[in-house]
């Protein structure tokens, strides 16, 4: 049965006097003088001191006492109603005796969760409670974590977020006054020495204005968009169910948070309007963009001689991963059944590379196309000619056997392939298509080429058919034309046949009269 104890106490030092009033002796029979807690004459003062509670709890397994004391309330009324709240938590389950805090809980989850997790769900638990978690909760106590605390994260995000967004819109302000202050300095005549010096001031005012811009736009940070926010509060979520099991909160929070909603991008396609807008603005529709078909080919076209080749082929065909195909080994290659095993993948974690196994569903079987087949024969031959030279000069470096290396056999970096593939894209003077959105590409194509969406699937290693159709998968302007063209030919075959019927049967009635008439007569 829950009854709370309130007291008042405060931090006041004087002479010590035991319960019977008589003073409390040190051993030399001198008055001992310390904190009189409750026993401070100004107590009785509304400002002086503050409140406390004590409440008794359910006895622990072993039937020994148990309480719960807080102490530091401005008024009985706030210790008594925090009495309460204490006990009803602990009636749900939750250990209100425990200090553990926030940062001292996540910490402890973080270590127990890297044994099972991937590498990079590991690296995004620990960026998300490093950058945002412990900032904002680190401090609280477990026992006294609420919705409230964890809303007010977001709460912050937003309102940074604008503050960022603010800040972007003066350095542009700085940037255009920058500029003018140039323009017109370069203008500026220089026959007179009147001219001069006001050429020179001219000159000092743009200095002072680059200055301006150039310090503020070294404060210009990152909006923090919804994709990470969605990640922080996963994050979040995926402890505080394990602080549930642990009973140190009573309800998962996280899933009463209000976060602003996230879409996640769909990939389009680069039609000729949009490539226009492009160039013209430099501003790209979506972060995926994929190309057309003519716009594929061009691409493959301008990349047949690099070095490379085959990597784009099997990304734009086939859909590899960059950390897979920095992973693929000669071993997991069957070129005599035209089949390649996906089961290993190169992750970079601060630029420090990790072997690790695939997702579940991404450990798969691709089955190679014709042309793929014949490109990695090729660039086998090729590989192996390179070893031997290399071995020659005895500076090959065993690389595992790995697929794609250097001509000295040396590892790419998985990062190697996405600068290379930026670099290639700006020298086809195509417009941007990230090397992840080559996924897509690969995708869209073999849908459009009327693959079926189960095998597209198995192919990108999606653990649902929803990820491959609705979120890779790209209507190319090629699928529109056909789609429209579909549904004219239905229609304009409906109406042929009935031209036909009608035709038929009115033919049929003409020559009914006629063999009539003719036998009357």
């Amino acid at each position: 049965m829950f009854e709370e104890k309130t007291f008042k106490r405060c931090g006041c030092s004087g002479p010590l006097f035991d319960k019977e009033g008589a003073p409390v002796l040190d051993a030399n029979g001198q008055q001992k003088i310390g904190r009189l807690n409750g026993n401070c004459p100004q107590l009785g003062d509304r400002g002086h001191g503050s409140w406390s509670f004590q409440i008794e709890l359910e006895p622990d397994g072993a039937g020994e006492r148990r309480r719960a004391r807080r102490g530091g309330f401005r008024t009985q009324d706030d210790a008594a109603a925090k009495a309460e709240e204490v006990y009803r938590a602990s009636q749900a389950g939750v250990n209100v005796l425990s200090d553990e805090t926030v940062r001292e809980f996540l910490d402890r989850w973080l270590k127990k969760k890297r044994t099972e997790l991937k590498r990079t769900t590991a690296h995004e638990y620990e960026r998300d409670i490093e950058l945002y978690l412990n900032p904002h909760l680190g401090a609280i106590k477990m026992r006294d974590l609420r919705a409230r605390h964890c809303q007010a994260i977001f709460d912050w995000i937003i309102a940074d977020n604008e503050r960022r967004t603010e800040h972007r819109g003066k350095v542009a302000e700085l940037k255009e006054a920058t500029e003018a202050k140039a323009a017109a300095w370069r203008a500026a005549p220089t026959g007179t020495k009147d001219e001069k010096a006001e050429r020179a001031r001219l000159r000092g005012l743009w200095t002072e204005a680059r200055e301006d811009y150039e310090e503020a736009r070294k404060a210009v940070r990152r909006i923090t968009g919804a994709a990470t926010m969605v990640s922080i509060k996963a994050t979040l979520s995926s402890a505080l169910t394990d602080a549930v099991k642990e009973e140190l909160i009573a309800k998962n929070y996280a899933a009463l948070l209000t976060l602003p909603r996230y879409v996640k991008p769909r990939a389009l396609a680069w039609t000729p309007q949009r490539v226009a807008r492009w160039r013209r603005t430099g501003q790209r529709p979506s972060p995926v963009m994929v190309w057309t078909l003519e716009q594929t080919a061009a691409f493959l076209d301008s990349v047949v001689e690099d070095r490379h080749f085959p990597a784009w082929h099997l990304i734009l065909f086939h859909g590899l991963r960059r950390g897979e195909l920095a992973a693929l080994t000669w071993d997991e290659v069957d070129l005599k059944e035209e089949v390649i095993h996906v089961t290993e993948q190169l992750v970079s974690i601060s630029y420090e590379v990790h072997e690790d196994d695939p997702k579940v569903d991404s450990v798969r079987d691709i089955k190679l196309n014709r042309d793929s087949v014949t490109l990695l024969k090729a660039w086998r031959k090729k590989q192996r000619a390179e070893r031997e030279a290399w071995e020659r000069e005895k500076a090959w470096k065993d690389s595992g056997n790995r697929l794609f290396t250097r001509e000295s056999g040396e590892v790419y970096h998985p990062q190697f392939f996405t600068d290379r593939w930026n670099r290639l894209v700006e020298l086809s003077g195509l417009p941007p298509v990230r090397l992840h959105d080559g996924r897509h590409e690969a995708a869209s194509l073999a849908l459009a080429a009327g693959v079926a969406p189960k095998a597209v699937q198995a192919m990108l290693g999606h653990a649902s058919m929803r990820m491959t159709t609705d979120t890779y998968q790209t209507v190319l302007p090629e699928m529109h034309a056909a789609t429209a063209s579909a549904s004219l030919d239905l229609l304009t075959a409906y109406r042929k046949t009935q031209d036909k019927g009608g035709k038929k049967a009115a033919k049929k009635k003409g020559r009914g009269p006629k063999k009539g008439r003719g036998k009357n007569t």
